[in-house]
């Protein structure tokens, strides 16, 4: 190995590329060491990517010149546009992703990115050099030393997977567990806990009868991730539903006497929102069935992943249940499911660029911070790598606000929540759902990421050609006047109430179930506009209303997010706060007046007070 780095990363999933991608592509000579190069990029569970709120989350990564969106487009054999029953500001596009193509692509793009070092090896022990360095220790594979560690670790901090009450190190099947680097985490008193994740059965593909299961398409126009993506998408494989039954649950709960979950074995928590199926049918007593997703990993590999079936039963009574399952009637069952429990950090002690607070230079990113899903843990990925960039280069941190976006959300919860269970982003969690929607991201966030050096110029011009195409068919719109018989039938055959007078055509958009493709046919204008573009204007009038309500007390909340407070600020001498501010304050350390106020026990009278210090000028205490 070579020894000497800006920044290592640790761990090859989801955070750990856009950690070592961000970081190198803003100047940081950069090393991603994993356990096996060969498995970076790896899809542990769900062979897709996407979805509600999580589809929002790749939306603005790529937006900031992450790599997510750009791999999916690339490895993406199913595409659909989730939630079209409701409003657009709950859209969420999903992929169903080629596992291999997927990973092949990422791999790809790390190896030709200039700067960055993609290396095999386990740390072991890491230690804080008195110039502010990390001295890395890999055993017998060498040393390293950098400015900045990021460790984006996932599920393999002292991991044990649980099939029956069998149980196996390893935070991923035929993968060693990585328990020298927990014990070494630990050991600089960085608190952890334990958690529990799990993932369903891999069927054989040509053992599934397909008449027996309900066939689900992907959309006939698929919606990129990217705005990079230029060549149209086109979807090359279908989904299948299926569902349990009373003998299933029967079953399954013939096996709870040997569950690791129910006897105790296991004690970390796991996802409500994503429970095993044992856990499901225990919860929800009285529904006789669950439906179930039998998603394809691949156009080639011949495996079928059975969402929604997660399990760490023993494998003969995973067996005889999906056995009961229609179509599975006589399955191949290629790898049963099994659960995982592992340490993960409490993220509390993280500032919102993701670095440790009692440990400058140390950030953790991932599912190592106690979230679930390749989404949020690319997220958190790129934001550390940026900051750890930026701090090494003497720069501002680079933070997002909740009104910013879905990122902005996710940091913010992580940091200043106490999580009892595995976070997963929902698009109730943002306030400002309605203007942090999928199709706006660009809009609000890719300027920034130009401005970081993460989106290039030949994007930037692209989207200001996009963006002006966009003004120009507003403008139009505005212009022209909507009213007559084509126009009154074509608001009755939406529910709309026709018009008395001459109106806007624009403003006919904020009614609901009036769509652009209708509105224009009835006026006889013509278009060059995508279905895309003609979604975002049609989504951006719909909600103008209320975002323009929205748009004083987000200008107040920015203002008490920008400011800034002092890193040695000496909360004990703050007389204008209570003792119990200044208590939590003195340990949660926030970096702003904005994050200050989202603390349990902090008052608006403690906020105006912490205002007044800081522009008082409170002295930092004697160091």
């Amino acid at each position: 190995m070579q020894n000497r780095f800006d920044v290592v990363v640790i761990g090859g999933g989801h955070a750990g590329i856009e950690a070592a991608y961000a970081s190198a592509r803003l100047g940081m000579r950069t090393a991603m060491v994993s356990m096996e190069t060969a498995a970076i990029g790896r899809m542990s569970c769900n062979p897709a990517i996407g979805g509600v709120a999580k589809g929002q989350l790749v939306r603005d990564l790529d937006a900031l010149g992450g790599l997510m969106g750009v791999a999916a487009d690339t490895a993406g054999i199913q595409f659909r546009m989730l939630n079209l029953s409701k409003g657009p500001a709950v859209w969420g596009p999903r992929g169903q992703m080629d596992m291999e193509l997927y990973a092949e692509t990422m791999q790809g793009i790390l190896r030709a990115t200039p700067g960055l070092t993609l290396a095999d090896g386990e740390l072991a022990d890491f230690r804080r050099l008195p110039d502010g360095r990390f001295d890395l220790d890999f055993g017998g594979r060498g040393r390293m030393e950098c400015r900045a560690l990021i460790v984006t670790s996932g599920t393999f901090l002292g991991a044990v997977m649980h099939t029956g009450l069998n149980q196996t190190p390893g935070g991923r099947i035929g993968e060693a567990a990585s328990n020298k680097l927990s014990e070494s985490i630990r050991g600089l008193g960085v608190r952890t806990r334990r958690l529990k994740t799990g993932t369903p059965a891999r069927l054989a593909a040509d053992s599934i009868d397909y008449a027996a299961v309900e066939v689900q398409h992907g959309d006939p126009e698929p919606y990129p991730f990217s705005f990079r993506t230029e060549k149209p998408l086109k979807n090359h494989a279908v989904c299948w539903i299926t569902h349990t039954n009373p003998e299933t649950h029967e079953i399954l709960r013939g096996g709870f006497d040997r569950s690791p979950m129910f006897t105790g074995v296991i004690k970390g928590i796991g996802p409500r929102y994503c429970p095993s199926i044992e856990d499901k049918i225990c919860r929800f007593a009285d529904k006789d069935s669950h439906h179930l997703f039998l998603e394809p990993e691949g156009l080639n590999n011949g495996r079928i992943y059975v969402n929604g079936f997660s399990s760490s039963l023993p494998a003969e009574i995973q067996d005889r249940a999906l056995r009961t399952l229609p179509g599975l009637k006589d399955c191949r069952v290629l790898r049963y499911g099994y659960a995982v429990e592992y340490d993960s950090v409490e993220s509390t002690q993280l500032h919102p660029t993701y670095a440790c607070k009692d440990i400058p230079g140390l950030y953790f990113a991932g599912q190592v911070n106690g979230t679930s899903g390749y989404e949020e843990a690319a997220a958190q990925g790129l934001m550390a790598g940026i900051n750890a960039a930026l701090t090494i280069q003497g720069k501002a941190p680079f933070l997002l606000g909740r009104s910013e976006s879905y990122i902005g959300v996710l940091t913010d919860d992580l940091v200043s929540l106490e999580l009892e269970e595995p976070y997963r982003m929902f698009t109730s969690r943002a306030e400002y759902r309605l203007h942090l929607r999928q199709d706006n991201a660009e809009e609000r966030l890719l300027e920034k990421g130009h401005g970081l050096g993460m989106v290039g110029d030949d994007v930037l011009r692209k989207y200001a050609a996009w963006k002006a195409k966009l003004a120009r068919a507003r403008a139009s719109l505005g212009s022209a006047r909507a009213f007559g018989p084509e126009v009154d039938a074509f608001l009755a055959a939406c529910g709309s109430a026709p018009l008395d007078e001459s109106v806007p055509a624009l403003s006919l958009l904020r009614r609901p179930n009036v769509g652009m493709p209708g509105l224009l046919e009835s006026l006889s204008l013509e278009t060059d506009l995508t279905a895309r573009e003609m979604l975002i204007l049609e989504a951006s009038e719909r909600y103008r209303g209320f975002w323009d309500r929205q748009l004083k007390e987000i200008e107040r909340n920015k203002r008490l997010e920008g400011l800034r407070i002092p890193e040695h600020f000496d909360y004990p001498a703050a007389h204008a706060l209570s003792t119990e501010a200044r208590q939590k304050l003195a340990v949660k350390r926030p970096l702003t007046v904005g994050l200050a106020q989202r603390i349990s026990g902090v008052t608006p009278a403690d906020i105006s007070g912490l205002i007044f210090h800081i522009n008082q000028g409170t002295p930092s205490p004697a160091r």
